[in-house]
């Protein structure tokens, strides 16, 4: 929980449209992973040129971004969220779950034969291979109802024409989390936020240098 005046600060940190939605969200029980989020993209900042939060506008297919700063993406599971922050020039896509999220048999509607094998062979889990489908349509601006659209082949993703390269990383607190990029990205930088001072993050007006 947040005190009422930290959460106004942050709200009025963001566009009208998208801080009113947001108040909403906030007053019926829900939203504080996504006002989390945006804290986390807010605390990048500290280690990437950034535009205010301000600024923020969205792609056609609902995606928040800037016209005019790196895409960024984020994503909320158990208790957690990520923001992950491309290169410029380069789209991506990330998302989160439990390991257990997900049962394959969910997936079948929305996965191929060769998918399928994978999983069943033990090869690829359908949690792993879920947040490779979301983290491509995630980077694309599609809708979730494009997944059965989204072919994963070892550390690509297919999807419109277009390759997305995907990394994986599996966190100690049975969490797994997959990128998706429009081009290989050979270096990441990792940070962990405590919730404790996360919202203290300062005001990104200002563009700094990258690190």
């Amino acid at each position: 929980m947040l005190p009422a005046h930290v959460i106004a600060a942050w709200l009025a940190r963001l566009p009208a449209q998208r801080s009113a939605a947001l108040a909403r969200d906030l007053d019926a029980g829900r939203g504080l992973e996504n006002l989390t989020g945006l804290a986390l993209l807010a605390a990048c900042a500290q280690y990437i040129s950034l535009p205010p939060l301000s600024l923020l506008g969205e792609s056609g297919g609902g995606k928040p971004r800037w016209s005019d700063g790196p895409d960024f993406s984020i994503a909320h599971a158990a208790g957690c969220a990520v923001c992950a922050v491309a290169p410029p020039g380069v789209a991506i896509g990330v998302d989160l779950e439990s390991a257990d999220a997900v049962d394959p048999e969910s997936l079948r509607l929305v996965t191929s034969a060769a998918e399928r094998a994978r999983i069943y062979a033990g090869s690829l889990s359908a949690t792993a291979l879920w947040t490779c489908k979301e983290a491509v349509l995630k980077a694309a601006g599609a809708g979730i109802v494009a997944a059965r659209e989204v072919e994963v082949e070892g550390a690509v993703g297919h999807h419109a024409g277009r390759e997305y390269h995907l990394k994986r990383l599996d966190f100690e607190r049975n969490l797994v989390l997959t990128t998706a990029t429009t081009a290989p990205v050979s270096r990441s930088r990792i940070v962990r936020a405590a919730a404790s001072t996360l919202f203290d993050a300062p005001q990104i007006g200002s563009r700094r240098s990258s690190a």
